[in-house]
Formats: C-alpha cells, structure tokens, sequence
C-alpha cells in the first residue's frame, strides 16, 4: 500500500492571481503535470498551509495566508485524499477560517487532521482505508498562529487546539495520540510534523530528537516533515521512516527572500518533492516500507505550472533533491522515480 505526501501548497497572491478566472478559479493547470504521480498512490496527503474559504481582501497578502475554496477543490482534483492542516497559518483567518477550511474540505471530499472547529471535534487524527490497511494521520505544529518567540501561545479562541502543538504536548502526548489511534484500529500511524528552520536544509538538534523519539517508541510508524520550505533528508531510525521536510510544492518563494531569523532563502525554495512510501505487511504482520521520490520544481515563468524534475530536465533541481534526499549514507534506501 503506497501512500504519496508532499510539501507545503502556499497560495500567495501571484499564484492566486494566476489561477483566477473572470468570476472563478482554475488550479487544475498548476498540478496537472504532477497529478498522475500523486494518483497514481493509494492515499496521497498534502501540507495545507492556508485556511480555507477566503474572498476578497481576506485572500493571502503579506505574511497572512487565505485561499478560495476553490483552491481545495484543485488539490482533490489532482489527486489528494486529505491534508495536514496544523502549521503557522493555520489561525491566520482566526477561528472562522478553521471551521470553514474544515466545511469546505468535507464539501469536497478531503480529510483533515490539525485543529478542529470546536472543542467537541479536536480534530484528528484523520483515517484512511486501502488495501487492507486502515491508516490514521496526525497531525501537529510549532505554532498555530505566528506568534513569534513564543511557541506555548494557545489561540485564545481555541484552546482545544492545544491538542496540535508538541512543543505543549511533547513526544509524549503525540506517542498518547498514537496509541489511541490504534487502538481504534489503526494499523499504520504517520504524523505530520510542521517543524525545524526554514531555509535551512538540515535538520535541526529538536527534530532529530523528536524524530528519534517517536520512532524508536514502536507508536508510530511514519514521520512526514514540512515547514523549512526547503528539502531536507529522509532517515530510517529503528526501522521505520522519516522524511525531515519535503519542502515546497506550490508557492510564490524565490531566491533572496528574508525568512524569520534573518536567514536569506535560495533558489531551492522552488523545489519540492512528492515522496512514495509503500508498506507492505507480512505472513506473521510485521510493517517494513521502503521510499521512492519524484522531485518537483514550481515554474514561475509558466504560470506556477508544479513540474515533474528529472536528471535531464532540470538537471541542478533534481541533482540538489537528490542529493539531499540521500544524504547521510541513505538509510532510507530511497530512489528516485525519474
């Protein structure tokens, strides 16, 4: 059972703009190159770092993210079954923003696992069903609405969100999150993790920690990371996988941009990657997965057209994806599909 995952999907104003079509909106052209791949797998997940449900002067400006509902309805069209939704945007169009992300993907048939409207719906983990697995996903976050330098800042309108921020909750409570998980029934648990640097390519000190953590505890099987907005590498610890950050799917970043701390960004940020990672079950049920990787790259020029990156296409894109995805001696074992 394969499922596909990929980087953050950020709707700036240029792509918003790009996709606009007289009273409506057309996403479709910006995943179409991409789209076979990701249905092509038996789940496919993204990182969903907009709210949902946004018009006129609410749409992504500056540093504030926020998305048509038509921007949900492209991700299913091409392919994805659900989303993360726990980032630093998640509040960004306050609580109103998080029930209508939650309506609008219900309307279109996208799970979700981050924040829930209310305290009677935490919110996940989401779960998915195929080939005789039953998957949960959960979900969480540094922050959950920009507050800078303070990553214990709980949404004073939401304080059931609590439940999406490990830097509160802790391995332990995501390790409680997994636990519960199975015992519902869950056979595989990947949880997304929106953490580490932006702009930096390794991993920091906290989320190989993390990573180790979780991993090592038998609780979860899968970590799938975002948020540094550039690719970072994928390592097996105790047998099972994480891929630190997958970087950017669809957004409007480019080289020379100033990200929190000062850090400039590169012409990296365009890049992204849609990881493949099959499990396969047993006679006795033991899990093992192994990774394939097919690198992305967001051309600006064409229209914000996510295209498929291989060795001769744009070799330095997928010699810099490649080489980061395996580095460290590759424990992961992963290759790319082209």
């Amino acid at each position: 059972m394969t499922v596909a995952v990929s980087g953050d999907e950020i709707p700036h104003p240029a792509i918003l703009s790009t996709a606009r079509r007289g009273g409506g909106w057309d996403f479709d052209p910006m995943f179409a190159e991409v789209a076979p791949t990701i249905r092509a797998a038996d789940v496919a997940i993204c990182q969903l770092e907009t709210p949902l449900g946004a018009t006129g002067a609410n749409l992504s400006h500056g540093f504030i993210m926020g998305a048509p509902a038509a921007f949900a309805t492209g991700l299913r069209r091409a392919g994805f079954d659900g989303c993360s939704t726990a980032n630093n945007h998640t509040f960004d169009q306050q609580l109103a923003g998080v029930r209508d992300t939650r309506r609008i993907m219900q309307q279109v048939g996208l799970r979700a696992a981050g924040p829930g409207p209310d305290a009677s719906h935490p919110g996940q983990p989401a779960y998915y069903r195929a080939k005789g697995f039953t998957i949960a996903q959960l979900s969480y976050s540094y922050t959950l609405d920009n507050t800078v330098g303070n990553t214990r800042h709980v949404p004073v309108q939401a304080p059931w969100a609590v439940s999406s921020m490990y830097d509160i909750v802790g391995v332990r409570g995501i390790e409680a999150d997994a636990r519960a998980a199975r015992a519902h029934g869950a056979d595989l648990v990947l949880v997304s993790m929106h953490w580490g640097e932006e702009q930096e390519q390794k991993p920091t000190d906290d989320q190989r920690r993390m990573a180790r953590q979780l991993l090592s505890s038998g609780t979860v099987d899968y970590i799938i990371g975002n948020h540094p907005h550039v690719i970072q590498p994928c390592e097996r610890i105790h047998g099972r996988m994480v891929n630190y950050s997958l970087g950017n799917a669809l957004s409007d970043q480019t080289a020379g941009i100033v990200a929190y701390g000062g850090k400039k960004s590169t012409d990296a940020v365009q890049d992204g990657v849609i990881a493949l990672v099959t499990f396969r079950r047993d006679a006795a049920g033991k899990i093992t997965s192994t990774e394939k990787f097919q690198p992305t790259r967001v051309d600006r020029a064409a229209g914000y057209v996510i295209r498929p990156v291989t060795k001769s296409s744009n070799p330095s894109s997928w010699q810099r994806t490649s080489s980061v995805i395996t580095s460290g001696g590759n424990s992961c074992g992963a290759k790319p599909l082209s």
